[in-house]
């Protein structure tokens, strides 16, 4: 997929870097997902965050998405385990799953793209994981944490996903693969 460039007119933007989820572990996520986290995550696929947030410190588009892509030419693949569901409470109501496996190489990735036209602040220190549940009441998020308790999930991890925040949605401008 080609870099899609955001309109001259809208020199800032909100962007996101992420791992995408392949199937077959995707339907699962995404049943898990409707069923504890409500109608609101069924707009945004499963995935692990790397990057996300407003630039606008004169790095243009181009030069963040010609980052990643030397970024993604220097990572290998590497595997994801997904772990048993734990949540943020009581800093935030959220339910996840935690990497068992894979979390040293997304740490990386994400130091990484973070050296250059993707440098931002960040009120939270990173911490990959995948969310299953957040703005639901406790009652369902205390039922994700039962119902999600033995899970074990291993996918590949082969690439990329960069999306723009537009007109309020996120929108995929590229997919790039790990070729390291």
């Amino acid at each position: 997929m080609q870099p899609h460039p955001l309109p001259p007119e809208d020199p800032q933007y909100t962007l996101g870097v992420v791992i995408p989820v392949p199937e077959p572990p995707r339907t699962q996520l995404r049943d898990w997902r409707a069923s504890y986290g409500g109608q609101a995550s069924l707009l945004i696929e499963p995935h692990i965050t790397l990057v996300t947030g407003s630039l606008n410190g004169g790095a243009s588009w181009r030069d963040a998405a010609q980052h990643l892509h030397r970024v993604c030419a220097a990572q290998p693949p590497f595997t994801v385990q997904l772990g048993a569901a734990i949540s943020f409470r009581p800093l935030s109501p959220v339910v996840y799953l935690p990497l068992r496996q894979g979390l040293d190489a997304c740490r990386q990735l994400h130091q990484a793209l973070l050296h250059g036209p993707l440098r931002h602040d960040s009120p939270f220190e990173y911490h990959p994981h995948l969310t299953i549940a957040q703005n639901v009441t406790d009652a369902e998020l205390d039922a994700a944490l039962h119902a999600l308790s033995g899970v074990e999930l291993r996918f590949t991890v082969d690439q990329v996903q960069l999306f723009a925040m537009h007109a309020g949605t996120w929108q995929l401008r590229e997919q790039l693969a790990l070729l390291g």
